[in-house]
Formats: structure tokens, C-alpha cells, sequence
């Protein structure tokens, strides 16, 4: 279920099933919760996207702490639960994102590092928030 459909739910008072013992379902992959609250930043991209070294300085121009920023496929974003940090950046290009947060989209951070008009949109998308 996308989290945006689990928002709704949600809204409608209808909540998703928990599964209260995972042990007894140790046969199957049951994920645990992430909690999103302490996180200012949701980032959706690839695990070498993340890694990679310009990702530390864009982040560190957007004025934002790697403690606070969280990493995530899109399947993983599809199956968040709860509220979502004010700001999610993905680098797979648009997404359908909840209302109400800021999206910044770009390509992958490897496509990133040689285009400046690239880099120049995505810090223009952040400037437009603040």
C-alpha cells in the first residue's frame, strides 16, 4: 500500500494491521516501523547515491545534518507509516508525494556531479521553500 493511500485510511480512521507477534512470522520478512519524527530530511535514492560524496555537501548546503536526514528506496517510501519529515527529495524524479511537503527532485547524484544546470534547478527548488 502507497503511503499516500495509508494517509487516508488513516484520515478515515482506519487503521492498517500490525502484526503483534513477528516471531511467530519469522518465516517472512516483516519490517519494522521507522520513525520519521526526529528526521527533517527524506531522501529517496539509491544507496550509492547516498553514499556518494556530493550528497554530504549538497546536504551540507541545504543546511541539513546527516543525523537528520533519512535514506530510502521507493519501495520502502511506498510502505512508510506515519507523518513524513517536512522536506523529501527524490532522486528517481517525481514521485506522488502526501500534500503539504516539500518535494525536490533531481536525477541520480552520479548525473548530478557534471551538470551545473542540474545542480542549479535542484538548489533553485530548495530556495523556492525558504
Amino acid at each position: 500500500m502507497k503511503h499516500q493511500q495509508a494517509v487516508y485510511l488513516q484520515e478515515m480512521g482506519i487503521t492498517r494491521w500490525q502484526v503483534r507477534k513477528p516471531t511467530l512470522f519469522s518465516h517472512l520478512s516483516v519490517t519494522v516501523p521507522v520513525d520519521l519524527s526526529h528526521y527533517s530530511l527524506l531522501v529517496l535514492s539509491s544507496e550509492a547515491d547516498f553514499s556518494h560524496p556530493l550528497m554530504k555537501k549538497i546536504l551540507k548546503a541545504f543546511n541539513f545534518p546527516v543525523d537528520a536526514v533519512y535514506n530510502c528506496s521507493v519501495a520502502e517510501f511506498e510502505n512508510l507509516q506515519g507523518p513524513l519529515p517536512e522536506y523529501i527529495w527524490s532522486t528517481f524524479g517525481e514521485i506522488s508525494e502526501p500534500v503539504g511537503h516539500k518535494l525536490l527532485t533531481s536525477p541520480p547524484v552520479a548525473e548530478l556531479e557534471n551538470s551545473p544546470p542540474q545542480k542549479k534547478a535542484l538548489w533553485e527548488q530548495f530556495c523556492a521553500f525558504n
